[in-house]
């Protein structure tokens, strides 16, 4: 596992979290997002879309946040036939920390796999 951060600003409530998130179409939670597919095993997908609906706060640990949202990928592998593309819905944790950044502990990187 590795961390990954995320800043997004400090002492923001559950709605203001979400909309700085949800900005540049999730842009900030790509590289999260990405780590945490699993709908394929692959490091060529790219990220289109990173759509935040949900951010809740721990009410028993206050720097705990889940983060519900919905990613769109796609795969160029170089064959017509071989390119794929989808969504998968995720919810992940991560530690909200006083300096304002998110931080998610997600899979290793992925090793290039399946060449056309």
């Amino acid at each position: 596992m590795r961390e990954l951060s995320v800043s997004v600003g400090q002492g923001l409530d559950e709605d203001q979290l979400q909309q700085v998130l949800q900005e540049n179409g999730g842009r900030r939670l790509y590289e999260v997002a990405h780590a945490l597919l699993d709908e394929h095993a692959d490091d060529r997908a790219e990220i289109s879309e990173v759509r935040v609906t949900n951010v809740k706060f721990d009410e028993d640990r206050p720097t705990q946040v889940d983060i519900e949202f919905q990613t769109s990928w796609r795969i160029y592998r170089g064959c017509e036939d071989r390119n794929t593309e989808g969504r998968e819905y995720q919810q992940e944790p991560a530690t909200y920390e006083a300096d304002g950044r998110l931080v998610f502990l997600v899979p290793l990187a992925r090793k290039h796999t399946d060449p056309c």
